[in-house]
């Protein structure tokens, strides 16, 4: 199961991928995050812990690292693995920030209701307050 959301923006890449990078902040542009903590640096191979509002701390690793490009990051479910793509593709219209969650294995049609839906039904809200924190923050 895959869903994604792309918005265009004029915000640059480098102020996007800062607040991207800020891990440690995420709560400030997506909600869902009660609070989230990088074990080193932002780059492959590095783990982070996320606590979700409402639910279970969570750890991940991210699985690719290409700066002002593309990052993702894998958590390790009962039975399931959920991954989440986040992409920077600048075009003649603007830049185009995706976000990107897939959930496969045995038991992913469960965490497809009690994370997936959730999440990609929220991503026009998130991605949209992520622009506006890069903005302001991280020009």
């Amino acid at each position: 199961w895959t869903a994604e959301h792309t918005i265009v923006t004029d915000a640059s890449k480098e102020s996007v991928w800062k607040a991207w990078a800020d891990v440690e902040n995420w709560k400030k542009w997506d909600e869902g995050v009660e609070w989230c903590r990088m074990d080193g640096v932002f780059q492959t191979g590095t783990t982070y812990t996320l606590k979700p509002k409402g639910g279970p701390e969570a750890k991940a690793v991210i699985t690719d690292c290409q700066p002002l490009k593309r990052f993702a990051d894998l958590t390790s479910l009962p039975l399931a693995k959920m991954e989440f793509a986040h992409e920077l593709k600048e075009e003649q219209d603007g830049l185009h920030v995706t976000h990107r969650i897939t959930i496969t294995g045995l038991l992913g049609f469960f965490f497809v209701q009690v994370i997936g839906k959730d999440t990609a039904r929220d991503f026009p809200k998130t991605i949209a307050s992520l622009i506006r924190v890069a903005r302001t923050d991280y020009k």
